[in-house]
C-alpha cells in the first residue's frame, strides 16, 4: 500500500516557506498519488515551525494555515509581541527597536522622578545633595531591577499564538493521520515527541505544539505538559523548541513507520526552511540578542540538522544498494547504548525540499513581502521535486 509521511524543519518564520512547499504538492497531488484523492499524510512529524505547520495540516485546515501565514505577514504581532524587537520591520533583518517605556515598567515599575519646585531648585544649588538624590535613586532602581530580573525568562511573548492554537486545535480534529510534535525540557535536556493522541488534554496537546515553537531565549518555556508514556502519566517541565536537539524530527517518523504494516510503500518528504548553509553576515556590531539567535537558530540548528539528513541518506542509500543485489537480505539497526540489535531497516523514498541559501531572510523577520517571497520559492523548490519524484528516482536531495 502506498503511503506518506511528512517531515517539517524548524525554523522560524521561514515556516512560509513550508506552506508554499505544501501547496505545491496539494495542487499535483493527483499526479503524486493518482488513487488517493486530496492530499493526506498518513504520519507527519514537526518541530519548531514545523509543528505548526504540521498541525494545521494534520488537521486538514490548510486554508487557515495559508490565511495564518498572510496575517503574519500583515502584522507579526498576530503570533507575539516584544518589547526589544521591531515588529515593523520591513527588512529581512532583525531590527531592535527598544520601548524604554515598557522596559521600565516591567524591570524598575516604581521608579517615580517627580519632585517639586524646590526640591529641583535644591538640587540645583547643592552638590552635596544631588549626590545624595542620585545615590538614593541609583539604590532604588538596583533593588527594583534585581527582584524583576530574574522573572525576565524571555524578549517575547507568544500569547497570541497560544490564542490561536486554543481557537484552532483539538486532539479530535486529527483523523486518520498520526501527528507528532517535539520539544525539549529545559529541566532533564531530554527531547520528548509525542502523537496527538498521548496528550492528557487538548490544552496539554496545544501546549506541546506551543513549546515545540518557543525558541529559547524569544519566548517562555511552556510550563508543564501532561501526557501518556508507556501506559502512566508524565508531566514534563520547562520546555522549548524541539530544534535545538532534532531539528528534523525523522527518527520519530521512522519510528511510526516500522509499527505499521511491513508491506506498506512509504515514500517520505521532507521541507526543510534551513539550506544546509550558514548565511554571511557581518556581526561586528551585533547586539547581544543577535548574537544568542546566530549562534542558535542559524550555525547550530543548520549542523543538526546536516548531520541528521546526511546520516538517514547515507544509511538509506546503502540498504537500496543491498536490496538490489539480495532482495530478501535483512539489516537491523543497532542501539550503541544498550549494545544489541534492534529492529529491521527499512528503504524509503525520500524527498528533501530544501530552500536555496540566501532567499528567507532572518529567522524571526515577517511582512508581507518576505512572505510571499518564502512561500514563492517553496513553491518553486516542491515543482523541482516533484519533476524528479516523478522522474522514478528512489531518493532525491534539492540543495
Amino acid at each position: 500500500m502506498k503511503k506518506f509521511a511528512l517531515v517539517l524543519s524548524g525554523g522560524g518564520f521561514k515556516g512560509a516557506f513550508q506552506v508554499g512547499a505544501l501547496r505545491h504538492l496539494r495542487n499535483n497531488w493527483a499526479k503524486i498519488n493518482p488513487a488517493g484523492g486530496d492530499m493526506k499524510f498518513d504520519i507527519i512529524c514537526g518541530v519548531s515551525v514545523g509543528s505548526l505547520n504540521g498541525v494545521l495540516t494534520a488537521c486538514d485546515q490548510f486554508d487557515k494555515l495559508e490565511q495564518l501565514w498572510h496575517e503574519i505577514g500583515s502584522n507579526v504581532e498576530n503570533i507575539y509581541t516584544s518589547d526589544f524587537i521591531d515588529t515593523k520591520n520591513q527588512t529581512d533583518q532583525l531590527k531592535i527597536n527598544l520601548n524604554f517605556s515598557r522596559i521600565k515598567e516591567r524591570f524598575i515599575p516604581n521608579i517615580d522622578l517627580r519632585f517639586n519646585l524646590w526640591q529641583g531648585l535644591g538640587l540645583l544649588l547643592s552638590k552635596s545633595k544631588r549626590r545624595k538624590f542620585l545615590d538614593e535613586l541609583l539604590a532604588r532602581v538596583e533593588k527594583d531591577f534585581t527582584a524583576n530580573f530574574k522573572n525576565f525568562r524571555s524578549i517575547a511573548d507568544n500569547t497570541p499564538l497560544k490564542r490561536r492554537l486554543d481557537s484552532l486545535v483539538t486532539v479530535g480534529s486529527i483523523t486518520d493521520t498520526v501527528f507528532r510534535c517535539g520539544f525539549v525540557s529545559l529541566n532533564d535536556g531530554k527531547y520528548y515527541s509525542y502523537r496527538h493522541t498521548d496528550f492528557s488534554s487538548d490544552e496539554d496537546f496545544r501546549n506541546g505544539i506551543l513549546a515545540s515553537t518557543a525558541m529559547p531565549i524569544v519566548w517562555e518555556p511552556v510550563g508543564k505538559i501532561s501526557a501518556r508514556e508507556n501506559n502512566q502519566d508524565k508531566v514534563i517541565s520547562q520546555s522549548v523548541d524541539g530544534g535545538i536537539r532534532n531539528v528534523s524530527p525523522l527518527a520519530d517518523v521512522i519510528d511510526d513507520i516500522n509499527k505499521d504494516d511491513p508491506a506498506s510503500d512509504y515514500t517520505i518528504i521532507i521541507i526543510n526552511c534551513n539550506s544546509g548553509e550558514v548565511d554571511d553576515a557581518d556581526f561586528e556590531d551585533a547586539n547581544i540578542a543577535r548574537i544568542a539567535l546566530r549562534s542558535l537558530n542559524d550555525i547550530a540548528i543548520t549542523e543538526i540538522f546536516n548531520n541528521d539528513i546526511t546520516e538517514f541518506l547515507r544509511i538509506n542509500d546503502i540498504i537500496h544498494q543491498v536490496r538490489s543485489v539480495h532482495p530478501t537480505f535483512e539489516i537491523r539497526n543497532y542501539n550503541i547504548r544498550e549494545g544489541r540489535t534492534m529492529e529491521i531497516l527499512r528503504p524509503f523514498k525520500a524527498v528533501i525540499i530544501q530552500t536555496d541559501p540566501g532567499m528567507l531572510g532572518d529567522t524571526l523577520v515577517a511582512n508581507e513581502g518576505l512572505n510571499a517571497r518564502r512561500m514563492t520559492h517553496g513553491e518553486e523548490k516542491a515543482a523541482q521535486a516533484l519533476r524528479v519524484m516523478l522522474g522514478g528516482e528512489r531518493q532525491l536531495v534539492i540543495v
